[in-house]
């Protein structure tokens, strides 16, 4: 199996809706996950995290309001899939400034393992449509 954890904004990338899937594809369970809107294409600050659905249990969410979020995790195993729905990042120094899933472009995400070991990745555009990070350790 391999090590990493999958990480899509769903499309189309003019949307305005913002929506993140999580799909460890690791053999270990996954801790953390940190997604940096300091280095997306137009640096991005976290409003709220929206919504949370999976098998797994949010614990916390540390960073609402700056531009680097931590979603902290328990019980989010191997072959497991977690959602945000409804995440509002706003652009840095205007509060009220819709983002486009394609503003998410560049933003750098890591995740924590379990077996204490970190992996990380880059959002990046698709053929499909979709901002895309392979967070591999």
């Amino acid at each position: 199996m391999a090590e990493e954890v999958v990480a899509t904004f769903a499309g189309p990338l003019n949307s305005f809706a913002i929506n993140l899937t999580l799909s460890n594809a690791s053999s270990s369970e996954v801790q953390s996950v940190g997604i940096s809107g300091r280095t997306a294409k137009f640096p991005v600050t976290w409003d709220s995290m929206g919504s949370f659905a999976g098998p797994a249990t949010l614990t916390s969410t540390a960073g609402v309001d700056t531009e680097v979020v931590v979603a902290n995790f328990s019980g989010f195993a191997a072959g497991e899939q977690v959602s945000f729905t409804g995440i509002d990042p706003d652009f840095t120094g205007a509060p009220s400034a819709g983002v486009r899933v394609l503003d998410m472009s560049g933003a750098r995400a890591f995740v924590q393992f379990a077996d204490g070991t970190t992996g990380f990745g880059e959002f990046e555009a698709t053929t499909a449509g979709t901002l895309r990070a392979v967070i591999s350790k």
